[in-house]
């Protein structure tokens, strides 16, 4: 294809993506992921009906001080091993090529399942949009899907500044949403028992169950290590990424801890186990009306929806660029590639992540899937394999730069990787044993998913091993190395 041009890296021969993201708009892109918004209004209530209950903003501050540990070893890292794979080089890197293949493997598998499960979560909340606030017409899910999947198409295909400007755009709305709500709670002094510091109180953190608040508030802060992904589209990486992957961190952190801390209060301490558990979305809702008026209701109604693409898109864009990565290194056929000579972009690859999370609705068409059930599981299964990923990273790094004789003092050589793989570890054990809560699904279900997360893992060490034997030339280039 003439449109296609190859380039050279700064640490091999190979294909280069190229654009011109700052600090902000990679920030914004990362927090985008995150989707806040959602997080506020659709998984918050759950977190305090279901998980630690009062105690829900300092499981939110313990899951960022965990992923903040293991986010020391990972913005150094990308500072000594200046690849673009993220994941997928790091823990070649230190881990091994077949190690480094099977978890790339994973990390594609689980921004691919965001992907899809948001295609059909928006065909749910755009449906609602349109039909229920907007009184337009009634259609199936799949037409509103079929809108997100479109338009993600094209932008997805374009250079990746215009789409981390809409983005950006989009979550500066949904954290003016936020930040009026949380005010409109602090302004009036909370709800009919006023403010009170006790979400705070670490006598609260192991209020209900803090193995799911744990589980549940880790996967809010995904999305962190695509600025590693972005590399070679940043203007100065070297100051970008670890400024936008704290930044986020904190960001997520404060906004989540801060509006559970709000949202609480505005129902009232002695009463929010009572209303979340009879009514958790409706218990949200009302409280936003009530604090924040009409309007900001019905602009977060709007702005779930913008957030849901900005997850779509996100999720679309890391996935046409881990494929990418795989591609450049032979693993995936080379024609994915191809970096568009206007735009910068893997656009061969990201029309076949298009073309196939189109396919995947066939079947689910066929069966009759519901959409709900549909994205819980898919979401399930991204939520495992990152965990699964992050828990390898995170040993990978240690490895490294001992083997690497990095110069390091006790915090960043044993402390912090120390708190990161107890963390991450813990996580991924609850989130394997609660998996069919994440799913939403039977025992049955949820250990199928389970397999086949193990099955794709194995089948990455396997094809590396086969390489090594076979095609030593391609072995050699795994993890972008």
């Amino acid at each position: 294809m003439t449109e296609t041009v190859k380039a050279e890296t700064e640490t091999g021969s190979g294909p280069r993506l190229h654009g011109n993201l700052g600090t902000l708009e990679l920030f914004f892109s990362i927090m985008a992921y995150n989707a806040p918004l959602v997080v506020v209004i659709g998984v918050l209530p759950l977190m305090v009906s279901e998980g630690n209950g009062i105690g829900t903003p300092l499981v939110f501050i313990t899951a960022g001080l965990i992923l903040a540990a293991f986010s020391d070893g990972f913005v150094r890292m990308s500072k000594v091993l200046p690849r673009p794979g993220a994941f997928y080089s790091f823990i070649t890197a230190g881990l091994g090529r077949e190690v480094g293949l099977g978890a790339g493997f994973v990390m594609l598998g689980a921004y691919f399942c965001v992907a899809i499960g948001t295609i059909a979560f928006g065909g749910i909340v755009l449906g609602s949009l349109v039909t229920d606030t907007l009184h337009g017409p009634s259609e199936p899910w799949y037409v509103w899907a079929g809108v997100f999947w479109v338009v993600a198409a094209v932008m997805g295909y374009l250079r990746i500044d215009l789409s981390a400007k809409l983005t950006t755009i989009l979550l500066f709305l949904e954290l003016v949403v936020i930040a009026i709500y949380d005010f409109g709670v602090v302004g009036h002094g909370g709800g009919p028992s006023g403010l009170s510091a006790a979400p705070f109180s670490p006598h609260h953190l192991f209020d209900g169950s803090f193995s799911i608040g744990l589980l549940l508030a880790s996967g809010m802060f995904g999305g962190f290590e695509v600025a590693v992904l972005f590399r070679d589209e940043l203007r100065k990486p070297e100051r970008s990424i670890p400024r936008a992957t704290f930044g986020v961190i904190l960001c997520a952190g404060v906004v989540y801890s801060v509006t559970a801390w709000a949202f609480i209060n505005a129902v009232g301490i002695d009463k929010i186990m009572a209303a979340v558990t009879g009514d958790p979305t409706g218990t949200l809702d009302s409280s936003i009306q009530h604090f924040g008026g009409q309007f900001t209701y019905d602009a977060a109604t709007v702005l779930v929806n913008t957030s849901a693409f900005a997850v779509l898109l996100t999720a679309h864009n890391v996935t046409a660029r881990y494929a990418f990565n795989l591609s450049a290194d032979g693993i995936l056929p080379r024609r994915l590639s191809g970096v568009h000579a206007n735009h910068g972009s893997p656009h061969v690859a990201s029309i076949t992540t298009t073309v196939v999370s189109g396919a995947v609705f066939i079947p689910v068409l066929i069966t009759g899937t519901q959409p709900l059930a549909f994205y819980g599981a898919t979401l399930g299964v991204a939520a495992i394999g990152a965990l699964v990923v992050f828990f390898l990273s995170n040993a990978a790094v240690f490895r490294f730069m001992r083997k690497s004789g990095q110069s390091e003092n006790f915090l960043h050589r044993i402390l912090l990787p120390a708190v990161a793989a107890v963390g991450l570890g813990g996580s991924l054990y609850l989130g394997i044993v609660n998996f069919s809560i994440l799913t939403g699904g039977s025992e049955t279900l949820s250990n199928t998913l389970l397999v086949l997360i193990a099955a794709v893992f194995i089948g990455g060490v396997g094809m590396a091993a086969g390489y090594r034997r076979r095609r030593p030339d391609v072995y050699q280039r795994i993890g972008r190395q």
